[in-house]
């Protein structure tokens, strides 16, 4: 990261210090001084005043200023009254800090030759000095209209306009020097600064220009990654890969995750992935292109490539959780329960206070119907997080398979006082309570709160359907859990729930279909084994 300087003094840098006088005389001496060899003598001129002018640069030089000020006045009066006397005068009152008195003679000196732009220059920067930034700034934006090509002139009026919280122009004035002198790539550093600082609209636009300047420079390249922002056309990105200097930036890789990064917030996946896949081309062990794109693949499917790239994740950085749990959500993907628990089980001994590990866990457990493991994992979570509301619903869930429901009615209830619109925290309620046959109207009102938030959801149709079968409602059942069929046929319980509405009315062959229906889903429900059994085995004329 480039670091951030003083604007004002870095400018200042290129012509002249303006710090509160020092006792050396060198410290005001520079390219823009106005030297004595720059004397012009007027014919008219005594010689007497010569004299006393070069016995006032003689004390000058060692650090006699009061004394120097008196041969300067009195070279004046012996008829030396050029431009370069007066500025003369205006450095040695300004060396004894007599700042009024310095800038008046400076302004003589100007007043008696407008034209050399030295004059002017000393008195910007001794404006600047005195903290008088838009007196500076109205010298030198003069100055500029005439000292077109000055690029020193142009990088000082930035600075000034940056001080004083003119961003914009600021920006212009840095990169219009730049312009006019390529070799002055300090103005454009600290135009990048100052552009991504204050979030400027256009800070990506400055630091390209900058990482232009010389691509193959590594912390310009940081730098430009560092401005990039959803604003940026990913396209215009893209083309900078089009440099071959910038291809042998040794920064190139983390260019390609940033890339696919922005592609990936814009939902383009395919680029994303393309451009994870160059980056660990390039760094094969890039935790960040690890991590993204094994998620990246496990969304689009691609388990295998997925765990691969996590197991590659977990083996170069162990000490980093992130690839334990992106394996495990593959593996849970692909109903490798067993799997996920072993993983995770080495991954815990790591991470034993990690959220995801032990929610993770709990999950896997659950999915094997291991309740009581379940709830182990699931209650440690919440207690690493107590406002999660995901491991909230999983903890209420594992507490009503096992039978714990004072304790999973008051998380639903917690649930729902958090979020009067969590539907599902209204669905499992409800569900839970006409399971138990406990209390059917509040179930009924709360499975009513639930479909009116999500009316389409086929889990919360059932659980509708299914309290008014236990009310004896079949007609309401069959259309509600029939809707929920429509949505989603993919649950053994809601074909099942379907199956058994069916047979209240009394259509039997169609029970028997969605009964099989179920089973395919869940082939070990000996429940509704047992319900297919005694269709199968009633007489033909039953």
């Amino acid at each position: 990261m480039l670091k951030k300087s003083n604007s004002i003094v870095l400018s200042c840098l290129f012509v002249w210090s303006c710090s509160i006088p020092s006792t050396n005389i060198d410290t005001i001496s520079d390219s823009t001084e106005v030297k004595s060899e720059k004397i012009s003598q007027d014919e008219t001129q005594d010689l007497s005043g010569i004299q006393f002018f070069m016995d006032g640069m003689m004390f000058m030089e060692q650090g006699e200023y009061s004394r120097a000020i008196i041969e300067f006045q009195e070279a004046i009066e012996k008829g030396s009254n050029s431009a370069e006397v007066y500025y003369s005068i205006s450095e040695g009152y300004w060396m004894i800090q007599k700042y009024d008195k310095s800038i008046y003679y400076a302004l003589k000196a100007i007043e008696k030759d407008p034209i050399t732009p030295d004059y002017k220059i000393s008195l910007g920067k001794k404006y600047i000095a005195l903290n008088d930034l838009n007196a500076s700034l109205e010298i030198f934006e003069k100055l500029a209209q005439n000292e077109t090509s000055n690029a020193e002139i142009l990088f000082i009026i930035g600075d000034l306009k940056s001080e004083l919280k003119d961003i914009d122009g600021a920006l212009v004035y840095y990169q219009e020097a730049y312009d006019k002198d390529n070799s002055l790539t300090l103005a454009l550093e600290v135009a990048s600064q100052l552009a991504i600082e204050f979030n400027h609209r256009d800070s990506a636009l400055v630091v390209k220009k900058l990482l232009l300047s010389n691509p193959s420079n590594p912390e310009y390249l940081k730098l430009y990654i560092e401005s990039i922002s959803q604003k940026n056309s990913l396209s215009d990105i893209e083309s900078l890969l089009d440099n071959d200097e910038l291809k042998s930036n040794p920064f190139i890789n983390n260019l390609y995750n940033q890339l696919a990064y922005e592609y990936l917030r814009n939902g383009y996946y395919d680029k994303s992935e393309e451009f994870f896949e160059k980056s660990l081309e390039i760094n094969d062990k890039d935790r960040f292109a690890l991590y993204y794109l094994s998620t990246l693949y496990r969304e689009s499917g691609k388990f295998d490539q997925s765990i691969a790239l996590s197991e590659k994740h977990i083996s170069s950085y162990p000490d980093d959780q992130e690839g334990y749990i992106n394996k495990s959500i593959s593996l849970l993907s692909l109903q490798r329960f067993d799997t996920v628990i072993q993983e995770l089980s080495n991954a815990l001994k790591l991470f034993p206070e990690d959220f995801e590990v032990n929610y993770f866990l709990g999950l896997a457990h659950y999915s094997l119907k291991e309740f009581e493991s379940a709830e182990i994992f699931y209650q440690k979570a919440l207690s690493l997080d107590t406002s999660s509301i995901p491991a909230m619903h999983a903890l209420a869930m594992v507490y009503d398979q096992n039978k714990k429901w004072d304790k999973s009615d008051k998380l639903y209830t917690d649930l729902i006082t958090i979020n009067t619109s969590d539907a599902q925290a209204y669905n499992n309620y409800a569900y839970s309570l006409i399971e138990r046959n406990e209390d059917t109207d509040y179930a009924l009102t709360l499975a009513k709160k639930a479909i009116e938030l999500s009316p389409k959801t086929s889990s919360y149709l059932d659980t509708i359907g299914w309290i008014y079968f236990k009310l004896n409602d079949f007609e309401q059942a069959k259309e509600f859990i029939g809707q929920a069929i429509v949505y989603d046929e993919s649950s053994s319980v809601v074909l099942e729930h379907y199956g058994d509405i069916l047979i209240e009315l009394n259509e039997l062959d169609e029970a028997l279909i969605f009964y099989n229906k179920a089973l395919d889903l869940d082939e070990e429900n000996l429940e509704l084994i047992e319900k297919i059994s005694n269709y199968n085995s009633r007489e033909p004329n039953e």
